[in-house]
C-alpha cells in the first residue's frame, strides 16, 4: 500500500505528524483531565476548562492569520525566514494579550459567570500571559509546518503535553496546597514556556535560526493575504472554542465540566480533518494541478477511519464518560452520542476551507464561515437558555447538518470533476467523443514502449498513414487512431478531417536512404510524451513504433506491428477488431486466486522490497537513456544444450538472465546482486475465454539465492507466480489510482547520483515473437531487427528484453549512458550471444 501511495508521501508526512500531534495532545489531554476530575473539586475543572477554552479562542483570535500565512510564505523565503517568524509571533503575542485584556474586562462587566469563573487577581494575570503565549505557540507550531519540520511541532506538543500532567501530579501531592482552577491553570502556562524553550534548544543545535530580529517591514504587502487567513481562522475556530463559554454562561460551570470533556473526545476525532485539510493546503499552494488527487486521498484517510471511529462513539457514549465518573456519564453521555454525528459536517467544512485556500478564494469562504459560526452560536445560546445540554448540542448539529449541505458541492466538484484537457481545442482538433481510461491503462499511462523491425519490402510512410486512415474509416473509436487526452485520462476520437492532419505527425517518413535502426530507437526514446498513442517512423525499410502502455503490452503491440506492416505491405485498411474492455477482470482474478482461500491471504499481501538506497559520495547527472542490441541465431541452441546437462526444465530465459548478469560482473559494473525487477504477464490468471488488450504486466522485485544461477532465477519466478502476488500488486496500484488519478508523466529524474552506481537489473522476457514471421521481410531470419525497448529507467537501472523470432534470440539493453559507458553494455551483451555456458559455470 505504501509503494502505491507513494506519490503522496508529502501529505501522509506533514499530515500524519500533525495528527500523530492530535493523538498525543488527545491521549495525554484525556489523561490530565481524568486525574483533574478525580484530585480537584469539579466546580474548579470546570473553572479552568473555562479558561483554557478562552485560551484557546483568544488565542486563535490573536493569531491573526499568521500561521496559515506563514505556511503558504515561508516556502518561497530565501533568506530571513526566523526574522518573518519573529515578527509575526510579537504580533500574535500582542495582539492575543490586547484580547485577554478584553476578555477579562467583557466578563466583569457583562458575563458574571465567566467572572467567576477568572478566579482572582493571580488568575486574572495568569489566564492573560497564558492567552499571549498560547498565541504565539500557535502560530510557531504552524511556521514549523510551513518549514516542512512537522516532527518539530510534534516534539513541543508532547512535551507540553507531558510536562503539564507531570505538573499536575506534583501539586497534587504538596501538601496545604488546594487544587483550584489557579492552579490547574497554572500547570498549563508552565507547560507552554517549557516545551518551547525545549524547542528552541533543538532549533539552534540544528542551526535553524539564523536570526530572531522582528521586523515589522517585513509585513508589507501581506496584509490583505493575512487578514482574509485570520477571518478564515477566526470563523473555524471561534463557535467551537466558544461553546465551552457558552454552556458556562448559559448553563453553569459544572454543566461546562461534563460538556468540555465530552466535547475533547469529539475534537480527537474532528481534529483528523483539521490537521490533514491544512496538510493539504500546505503541500498544493504552490501546485494546483495535485489538488484533485491529494483530496481524494485526504477524503479517504478522514472518512475511512472517522466514520466508524465516530459510530463507535455514537454506541458507547455513556461507557466513554463514564470513565470521568458516573456524574459526567449522566451530564453528557447523551450529548456525546449527539456530537459524535457531527463529524462527517466537520470533514466537509474543513475540506472546503482548504480548496477555498488553495484556490485564492479566501474572502468568499471566510465570509460564509463567519455567517455559519454565527448561526451556530446562536443556536447553542438560545438552546442553553431555554432547554439542557442535550438540546444545546441538539441545535448545534442542525445547523451544522446545513453547512454540509452547503459546502458539499464545492469539495464534491473537486473530487469528481474531469480535468480539462484545452490542447485540443488549441490545435484545432475535432473531438467527437471520448472513452474513458480503464483502470489498468490509467496505471501505465506515464511508460511507453518502443518496437523496431526491419528491413522489409513494400513498407513506407504513405502506405502506414493510409493503413491507419482506412482503420479510422472503419472504427474512428479504435484506440490505436485515438488522441491521448493524458491530464483528463481518456481517449479522444476525432473526426476524418482532424484525423488526416494528426497522423500526418503520427507516422513521419525517414526516406528511402539507408537509416540506423538502433537509431530510430533512440530518437523515439528522447522524444517528449504528446498525444499520439502510436507513433511511427518509417523510412529504408524499417518501421520503427513508439506505443503507450497504456494501449497495450507485448501481446496487443505484436498484433498493431503485424497488422500495420502486413496492411501497408498489401496497401490496403487496416483491421485490428477491438477487445471487449473487462473492467473487473482484475479483481474476479484476484478473488479466483485468493478470495476463496483465505489461507492464502498472508502469502498474497508479503511483497519483496528493493532495499533502500545507501547512502554515500555522490556526482552530478543528467538523464540520457540510450539503447545498444544484439542478436544470435546460434545462441539458444547452445542454451539448451547447457540445459539438459545441468539444469533440466530451466527457460532459456532464465539462463540469459544469469548469463547477462555474469557478463555484467566480468567486465567490472558489479552489479546489485540482491535482487532484480522481472516483468510478468497477469492474463495467465484470468478466466476462461477473458482476453485483455492494454497492458496486463507487472513486475515483482523478486531475490533469487543467486542472480547468476539460471536454477535460482527460474525457480523463485515459478514460485512467485504460483502464488499470485503480482494480482494484489496490481490491485493495489489501481486503488491508488482510482482515488487519486494516475499521473500522465512520469516523474523528473534526479540531478546527482551515486559517484559509484551499481546496476540495478530489470528483466523482461517478450517470449516468441514468430507471428511476425510472415512479414514482408527483405532478409532472412539471421539478419532481422526485432527490438523491444522500454523509453523510461532509473538513474542507475540497467532493463534487459529478451525475445525469439523463428529460432534468432534477440536482446535490447536499455540504461543512460550518462550513468554506464555504451560499449561495456553492448560487450556484456555480445558475450550472452557468444558464450552462455562459459558466463554461467565461471560463476559457480
Amino acid at each position: 500500500m505504501f509503494t502505491a501511495l507513494k506519490g503522496h508521501v508529502d501529505l501522509f508526512l506533514n499530515a500524519g505528524s500533525l495528527m500523530a500531534t492530535t493523538l498525543v495532545t488527545s491521549a495525554f489531554g484525556f489523561a490530565y483531565w481524568w486525574v483533574a476530575a478525580h484530585l480537584a473539586p469539579q466546580a474548579a475543572v470546570g473553572q479552568a476548562s473555562a479558561a483554557v477554552s478562552a485560551m484557546t479562542l483568544i488565542g486563535t483570535i490573536g493569531m491573526f492569520g499568521m500561521g496559515t500565512m506563514l505556511i503558504s510564505e515561508l516556502p518561497a523565503v530565501a533568506r530571513g525566514k526566523w526574522d518573518l517568524i519573529s515578527t509575526c509571533l510579537l504580533t500574535a503575542g500582542t495582539a492575543a494579550t490586547a484580547g485577554g485584556l478584553f476578555y477579562v474586562l467583557a466578563a466583569h462587566l457583562w458575563a458574571p459567570g465567566l467572572q467567576d469563573a477568572l478566579g482572582g487577581s493571580l488568575g486574572t494575570v495568569l489566564l492573560v500571559i497564558g492567552i499571549a503565549l498560547n498565541a504565539m505557540t500557535l502560530v510557531l507550531d504552524e511556521a514549523m509546518v510551513g518549514l516542512l519540520q512537522g516532527p518539530l511541532q510534534l516534539m513541543r506538543n508532547a512535551w507540553f503535553s507531558l510536562i503539564k500532567l507531570v505538573l499536575l501530579g506534583l501539586v497534587a501531592v504538596v501538601p496545604g496546597l488546594a487544587l483550584t482552577g489557579t492552579v490547574l491553570l497554572l500547570t498549563w502556562v508552565a507547560g507552554i514556556v517549557a516545551s518551547t524553550a525545549i524547542l528552541f534548544r533543538v532549533l539552534r543545535r540544528r542551526g535553524m535560526i539564523d536570526s530572531l530580529r522582528p521586523r515589522p517591514a517585513l509585513m508589507r504587502g501581506r496584509g490583505r493575504a493575512t487578514f482574509d487567513h485570520n477571518l478564515l481562522n477566526l470563523a473555524t475556530y471561534l463557535p467551537r472554542a466558544a461553546l465551552p463559554l457558552i454552556v458556562t454562561a448559559t448553563l453553569s460551570a459544572e454543566a461546562n465540566a461534563a460538556f468540555y470533556t465530552a466535547f475533547m473526545v469529539l475534537s480527537f476525532m474532528a481534529m483528523v480533518p483539521g490537521n490533514v485539510a491544512l496538510t493539504l493546503f500546505a503541500v498544493t499552494a504552490g501546485d494546483k494541478s495535485a489538488l484533485r488527487g491529494k483530496v481524494r486521498v485526504g477524503l479517504l484517510i478522514c472518512l475511512g477511519g472517522g466514520l466508524p471511529a465516530s459510530l463507535l462513539v455514537f454506541l458507547l457514549s455513556e461507557q466513554i464518560m463514564g470513565l470521568f465518573g458516573a456524574g459526567y456519564a449522566k451530564s453528557a453521555g447523551q450529548a456525546l452520542a449527539i456530537l459524535s454525528l457531527t463529524y462527517v459536517p466537520f470533514v466537509f467544512h474543513h475540506f472546503f476551507l482548504a480548496i477555498s485556500r488553495v484556490q485564492n478564494r479566501l474572502r468568499g469562504a471566510g465570509i460564509f464561515s463567519v455567517f455559519a459560526g454565527i448561526a451556530e452560536l446562536l443556536a447553542a445560546w438560545w438552546a442553553g437558555t431555554h432547554g439542557d445540554l442535550n438540546d444545546l448540542v441538539t441545535a448545534v448539529a442542525v445547523v451544522m447538518a446545513v453547512e454540509t449541505v452547503l459546502v458539499a458541492p464545492t469539495v464534491l466538484k473537486v473530487v469528481f470533476a474531469p480535468v480539462a484537457d484545452m490542447s485540443a481545442v488549441a490545435e484545432g482538433v475535432n473531438v467527437m467523443s471520448t472513452t474513458s481510461l480503464t483502470l489498468h491503462e490509467r496505471a501505465w499511462l506515464p511508460l511507453e514502449y518502443i518496437r523496431t523491425v526491419g528491413p522489409l519490402t513494400g513498407v513506407d510512410a504513405a502506405r502506414v498513414r493510409n493503413a491507419l486512415i482506412g482503420l479510422h474509416a472503419a472504427d474512428p473509436t479504435h484506440r490505436a487512431v485515438s488522441r491521448l487526452d493524458r491530464s483528463g485520462a481518456r481517449w479522444q476520437h476525432m473526426d476524418a478531417g482532424s484525423f488526416a492532419g494528426w497522423v500526418r505527425e503520427a507516422v513521419t517518413d525517414l526516406g528511402p536512404g539507408p537509416v540506423d535502426f538502433d537509431a530510430m530507437t533512440r530518437e523515439l526514446q528522447a522524444e517528449p510524451r504528446a498525444d499520439h498513442p502510436v507513433r511511427i517512423l518509417v523510412g529504408g525499410g524499417y518501421f520503427a513504433l513508439k506505443v503507450s502502455h497504456a494501449y497495450g503490452d507485448a501481446g496487443p503491440v505484436n498484433t498493431l506491428v503485424h497488422e500495420l506492416v502486413q496492411a501497408a505491405y498489401e496497401g490496403r485498411a487496416a483491421r485490428i477488431a477491438p477487445s471487449r474492455r473487462h473492467r473487473t477482470a482484475l479483481p474476479k482474478a484476484w478473488w479466483k486466486q485468493f478470495g476463496r482461500q483465505p489461507a492464502r491471504w498472508k502469502e498474497g499481501l508479503s511483497f519483496a522490497r528493493p532495499p533502500h538506497t545507501e547512502e554515500g559520495p555522490s556526482r552530478p547527472w543528467q538523464a540520457n537513456l540510450t539503447v545498444t542490441t544484439a542478436r544470435s541465431s546460434q545462441v539458444l541452441g547452445q542454451m539448451r544444450t547447457w540445459r539438459d546437462q545441468y539444469a533440466p526444465g530451466v527457460t532459456t530465459s532464465a539462463i540469459t538472465f544469469a548469463a547477462f548478469t555474469s557478463a555484467l560482473i566480468e567486465l567490472g559494473l558489479d552489479p546489485d546482486l540482491r535482487g532484480g525487477t522481472f516483468l510478468a504477464d497477469a492474463r495467465r490468471y484470468l478466466g476462461e475465454g477473458v482476453s485483455i488488450d492494454s497492458n496486463f504486466c507487472m513486475g515483482p522485485y523478486l531475490t533469487p539465492p543467486s542472480l547468476t544461477d539460471p536454477l535460482a532465477i527460474h525457480q523463485t519466478l515459478k514460485a512467485e507466480l504460483a502464488t499470485g502476488r503480482i494480482l494484489t500488486m496490481m490491485l493495489l496500484r489501481e486503488g491508488k489510482i482510482l482515488l487519486t488519478g494516475a499521473p500522465g508523466m512520469p516523474d523528473p529524474f534526479p540531478t546527482e547520483i551515486a559517484a559509484e552506481a551499481r546496476p540495478r537489473l530489470t528483466f523482461s522476457n517478450q517470449g516468441r515473437h514468430d507471428m511476425l514471421g510472415d512479414l514482408p521481410w527483405a532478409v532472412e531470419a539471421a539478419g532481422r531487427v526485432n527490438q523491444s525497448v522500454p523509453t523510461l529507467n532509473g538513474p542507475e537501472g540497467i532493463t534487459l528484453t529478451t525475445s525469439e523470432m523463428n529460432g534468432v534470440l534477440h536482446l535490447e539493453a536499455t540504461f543512460h549512458a550518462s550513468t554506464y559507458h555504451p560499449a561495456l553494455v553492448a560487450r556484456a551483451l555480445e558475450l550472452v550471444c557468444t558464450d552462455p555456458a562459459g558466463l554461467i559455470m565461471a560463476r559457480r
